[in-house]
């Protein structure tokens, strides 16, 4: 009979053991955890910094605008069959890749999606340029995640005001350096009305939705390309027509925008004579 119940109590002394190793170890656990979340937040990785110095492993120099930054083949080629094929063709370890028609700032962004040890998001500001590099070296992963930004930023646009006497109305969506003076020039100018009642400038929205435009018209993404023209077609010829001209698009797909704008504007005469 004892040793029933000394057989007993051992038996719970080893269970309560066992809970206290096992409390410990969770709680271990979370602390670790916690931890590293606290180190990745507070010690943020500089992109400047990690690509414009040669580190242990690299093995591959990208020449962009004359300036050199230092990458791992095996991730540029897992990530896109462009640069994998760009990569074979190398004929010693000492050459380069080299592209003069991409800005450093440029490439660095599409190579923050590439790389795990950054922790990167599809804004206003990067989703042009994105859309652009993703679609040239054949980055499938972005451009399904730029495709979804695309998408759900278009279905955010109510319709186009038409033009507006004064440029009260300012954006500040889609900003673009380049053509500020361009912008504030305009005496003239539409509104954008978004489903959320926001109005903005429509300028640089539509410098955007051209440029995405010139992408997607060539790979056949019909429900972008429609997204696209319906609001191009709203918007007045002389700003359509400036804005076309400064991002050099071709004749193939200006002629496409006209097309469909005429085909708009035939159905908006059509149910206006209607009313009437």
């Amino acid at each position: 009979m004892n040793m029933t119940v000394i057989s007993t109590d051992s038996i719970k002394k080893k269970q309560t053991t066992n809970n206290l190793k096992r409390s410990r170890s969770i709680s271990s656990q979370n602390f670790i955890s916690k931890y590293f979340k606290i180190t990745k937040s507070t010690n943020k990785i500089n992109v400047y910094d990690y690509f414009l110095h040669e580190r242990p492993f690299t093995n591959i120099k990208i020449n962009l605008q004359e300036q050199l930054i230092w990458c791992d083949k095996a991730l540029l080629a897992a990530a896109s069959p462009i640069l994998c094929e760009e990569l074979l063709k190398l004929n010693t370890k000492d050459d380069c890749l080299t592209f003069n028609d991409i800005s450093l700032d440029e490439f660095l962004l599409m190579l923050e999606f590439i790389y795990p040890v950054f922790n990167p998001e599809i804004n206003q500001q990067n989703i042009s340029i994105l859309v652009k590099l993703s679609h040239r070296f054949q980055f499938d992963v972005l451009k399904h995640a730029c495709q979804l930004y695309v998408m759900k930023y278009l279905n955010t646009i109510r319709h186009v005001l038409g033009k507006c006497q004064n440029s009260e109305a300012e954006g500040d969506s889609f900003v673009n350096n380049h053509i500020a003076n361009e912008n504030d020039s305009l005496k003239e100018r539409d509104l954008i009305e978004f489903y959320d009642g926001t109005c903005l400038d429509a300028y640089d929205i539509v410098f955007n939705l051209c440029l995405w435009l010139k992408t997607y018209f060539y790979d056949n993404n019909f429900e972008i390309i429609q997204s696209i023209i319906s609001i191009l077609q709203q918007i007045s010829v002389e700003n359509l027509e400036r804005i076309m001209n400064i991002i050099d698009m071709n004749d193939e797909v200006k002629a496409y925008i006209y097309k469909e704008r005429a085909e708009y504007l035939e159905e908006l005469h059509h149910q206006i004579k209607h009313i009437a």
